[in-house]
């Protein structure tokens, strides 16, 4: 009985030593793809707006440069154990990393010859920090909430039969790795030599130290108890609502105060700052409630992700692109963003509803 027990054992232990991943070939795709839409398309900033053809094209950096970061990030979180805090919070260091180290648009006082970048930058530039309080709350929010979040979640509510589970096999997480830092690498040195621009190293010390101490953090955040309310969590579209008026709270301060002839430029200073910040914990705070509340399931997050998609479209029709984007071009990109997003809402509502997805760790 001894040798058996000990032979079951051994058995066990080295079966735990080889734990065997498999790659999910479509989901992967899927994020790699649309993570670039999301994260730089849909706010139709970029001199390629309304030319998908280059759009395409620039997914092979886009891709595993946005797309890579949250399949690293999905993977890291699954194979631990752990949720959604985990990944906002490495969603965070990632935004830190790249807009601090990868594209240095945290610290360049000139990015890309942008003519109103210091009108963003000075109002609540901080010297001793060497940042623009309003840029660092767009950059990292932009990244955490639509470069990261919004892609998996999308991913994730198509791709339910393996949702709560690792994505890629050891080889695949490696090979994403290998090309997330060379579309990372590729970045950086495009950025240094446009901008001839590089952060201090005090700078770069500061964001590493920042990284670690998000990165260790997030694996100490246990995933919550969702049932541990008797209260009913809202309707999804209620939810929905919110987090698109949230999100969108301090474009449509800025256009209410163009339409009535006031100026918008305390938007860029410390009051637009502390309201954004506030709209945006006070949605952090609906979603932290109302996730541990009876009845929360997949749709909820459609709707959250869904009003992230739409705020994006919608501000899109506001912004002007970088370099010579044609008003038509313009307006045809947008316009088939904003109604790509609204047909993917109603077939993600059309997948939960087929599929019967209740829950959604």
């Amino acid at each position: 009985m001894k040798n058996n027990n000990s032979e079951m054992m051994t058995q066990v232990k080295s079966g735990s030593r080889q734990v065997k991943y498999k790659t999910q070939f479509f989901p992967v795709l899927g994020v790699l793809l649309f993570a670039p839409f999301t994260a730089e398309y849909m706010i139709g900033y970029l001199d390629i707006t309304g030319n998908f053809g280059l759009m395409f094209l620039y997914v092979i950096f886009f891709g595993p440069l946005y797309g890579g970061a949250a399949l690293i990030i999905r993977e890291v979180t699954r194979r631990a154990g752990f949720g959604w805090l985990t990944i906002i919070t490495l969603a965070i260091a990632f935004g830190l990393f790249q807009a601090g180290m990868i594209d240095h648009g945290l610290f360049n006082p000139a990015f890309q010859d942008i003519d109103y970048w210091q009108d963003l930058r000075d109002p609540t530039y901080i010297p001793f920090l060497g940042v623009s309080a309003y840029q660092a709350v767009d950059f990292i929010s932009g990244h955490v909430i639509w470069s990261i979040m919004v892609p998996i979640v999308i991913i994730e509510i198509f791709f339910p039969a393996r949702r709560r589970e690792p994505w890629l096999s050891n080889l695949g997480l490696a090979i994403i790795i290998i090309l997330y830092l060379i579309a990372s690498a590729f970045i950086f040195q495009d950025q240094m030599t446009m901008d001839h621009f590089l952060p201090s190293i005090t700078q770069f010390i500061s964001t590493g130290i920042i990284m670690i101490g998000l990165i260790i953090t997030s694996f100490t955040l246990r995933k919550h108890n969702t049932t541990n309310s008797e209260k009913t969590a809202p309707n999804p579209f209620f939810v929905g609502v919110i987090t698109l008026f949230l999100l969108s709270m301090h474009t449509i301060i800025e256009l209410l105060a163009v339409l009535l002839q006031f100026s918008s430029d305390f938007m860029m200073e410390w009051p637009g700052v502390i309201l954004r910040l506030m709209a945006l914990l006070l949605l952090g705070y609906f979603i932290f409630i109302w996730s541990k509340r009876k009845g929360w399931n997949t749709m909820h997050y459609l709707a959250l992700a869904g009003g992230a998609m739409l705020t994006r479209t919608w501000a899109a029709y506001l912004i002007q692109p970088l370099g010579n984007v044609s008003s038509y071009n313009k307006f045809i990109g947008n316009t088939i963003f904003l109604i790509g997003v609204m047909l993917l809402i109603i077939f993600g509502v059309y997948i939960i509803r087929k599929k019967d997805i209740n829950t959604f760790d």
